[in-house]
């Protein structure tokens, strides 16, 4: 009689808590940041009714704290690219430079996070220092040493027990990773492909957890292609800047805005191994309101600011009207820049080249109106390239633009020449450059090349040069000297001499129609 009531007591308990699990979901709140590259105080933007203040550490603070105080169950999560953006990515901390950056989100309480390719732009020990500053933990699973096979100094997932509730965090790199970072910096390491590299883990996180969040550093469509061949999963949150959001197959993918104008928000109701209900939003950090940031953060942003120093608080020159970098391929945005005129016009002024080119992607801010002070220097350009000469043939000019018109993203900005080109729609790849004059003399004309033999000088920098086989324009830079001398203080060099900045468009990038 004992053993049977004991059986029917255990039958009884367990009927009762499976059906309290079938019942009731349990709640997890995901607030994540991606793209922050160094910045840590407010900046303007436009806004409806005018300018507004948006961003910077205290802010998130602020809105991070209120989120916590009202919510349960709240896991705050870094998708990667803290780095490279402002002079407090460039500064040392605690051995690591950019090592503020990784004390901020330590201050602001972060759960997890995943490198991204910026967080090599100083180097693999840079990268590994600042691995080692968290005080959570660092996901990646397909980021290794070419050579030994082994993952670069992170886990490959992280399981929290939060609420009652399994929560399995797993990472990914795109998988142009190598083609991001300068070569010498990521030299040894490989990516892996993204989707096997997945399926080597999720099947075994799918039966230990009840909920697994992928985390893709990558664009937003190679999120939606792992919400779409990955079986198992549930969450991908994607560092791409577009403040998107998709239900891809029953898959939940979401991205901010970065550069910390938003935090994403994200709240799943959890039942029966998948998202029952979900709530999502992006959370605007306006800073022009009255914050109430943690005395920590608050702190930090001071010391900070002291440890960037009198030096880059410096006026060099002045800028007459805003100078802008490219949007494209944002609609109706043109692929020239002011931003991009005047750098490529100084990278020839710095060397004598006769040609200057410069990929729009490696132009990081705008400069406003007004006094230009060294760091809105370091804020237009905040790498460590130098500029680099080298040869190309006329023939080679044209399949540079043709290469550059078929990518379609990060096109290049150019001085010291001229050209006109069809779309890459409106015309098959080789016959898209229309016209192409340098310094005056026509090169191509109706698409022909008149001087395919002729030798021009290129002046460029090392990044670009570094992938201009594997990115930019199908082959090898020809005889590639390195100055040693960096692009931001060529930059500088220009504003202590001529002072003013006062670029407009100049059409040296014309897209023709059909």
């Amino acid at each position: 009689m004992k053993k049977a009531f004991l059986a029917f007591l255990v039958f009884g308990l367990t009927l009762l808590f499976g059906t309290f699990h079938r019942l009731y979901a349990e709640e997890v709140i995901l607030v994540h940041s991606n793209d922050t590259h160094g910045i840590f105080k407010p900046f303007k933007i436009k806004a409806k009714n005018g300018e507004r203040l948006v961003g910077g550490m205290e802010a998130a603070s602020h809105y991070i704290n209120e989120i916590r105080a009202r919510e349960k169950n709240v896991l705050l999560i870094d998708t990667g690219d803290i780095m490279t953006g402002t002079l407090a990515a460039e500064v040392e901390y605690k051995g690591a430079i950019g090592g503020a950056m990784i004390e901020f989100l330590n201050r602001l309480g972060y759960d997890l996070w995943c490198y991204g390719n910026h967080s090599f732009d100083r180097g693999q020990k840079n990268a590994e220092k600042l691995v080692a500053l968290a005080k959570f933990p660092t996901v990646m699973a397909n980021v290794v040493y070419k050579k030994k096979g082994k993952l670069f100094h992170a886990k490959p997932y992280h399981i929290f027990e939060i609420g009652g509730l399994e929560i399995g965090v797993i990472a990914v790199m795109e998988e142009d990773f190598l083609q991001e970072v300068q070569r010498e910096m990521v030299d040894g390491l490989d990516v892996l492909p993204i989707v096997p590299s997945l399926n080597s883990y999720v099947p075994y996180l799918d039966k230990q957890t009840d909920l697994i969040i992928v985390l893709s550093h990558s664009r937003f469509n190679q999120g939606k292609k792992i919400a779409k061949h990955i079986s198992g999963i549930d969450i991908v949150l994607v560092a791409s800047e577009d403040g998107r959001f998709e239900e891809v197959d029953g898959v939940l993918v979401k991205s901010t805005l970065g550069h910390q104008k938003t935090l994403g928000y994200l709240k799943a109701d959890v039942k029966d191994d998948k998202v029952a209900s979900y709530e999502e939003k992006l959370i605007w950090l306006w800073a022009d309101v009255d914050l109430k940031p943690s005395p920590q953060v608050a702190a930090f942003v001071k010391e900070v600011e002291k440890s960037i120093g009198k030096e880059y608080a410096k006026v060099i020159g002045e800028a007459k009207l805003d100078q802008s970098r490219s949007h494209y391929p944002v609609r109706n945005a043109p692929i020239e820049c002011s931003l991009g005129d005047w750098i490529t016009d100084v990278m020839r002024w710095k060397t004598g080249a006769q040609i200057g080119l410069h990929n729009s992607g490696g132009i990081r801010a705008d400069i406003r109106a007004g006094p230009i002070r060294k760091s809105d220097v370091f804020d237009v350009y905040p790498f460590q390239g130098t500029l680099v000469v080298f040869k190309l043939t006329g023939q080679q000019l044209k399949e540079v633009f043709e290469s550059d018109v078929e990518r379609g993203e990060d096109r290049l900005q150019v001085s010291g020449l001229k050209y006109k080109h069809y779309l890459r729609d409106d015309k098959p790849y080789g016959k898209r450059v229309l016209y192409i004059e340098v310094n005056g003399e026509v090169l191509v004309r109706e698409g022909k090349v008149l001087r395919p033999k002729k030798v021009y000088t290129i002046v460029s920098n090392d990044y670009l040069v570094g992938h201009a086989e594997d990115k930019y324009f199908g082959f090898q830079a020809t005889e590639p000297r390195n100055t040693g001398m960096p692009l931001n203080q060529a930059l500088i060099d220009w504003l202590e001499r001529f002072k003013v900045l006062d670029y407009r468009l100049e059409e040296r990038i014309i897209q023709v129609r059909k």
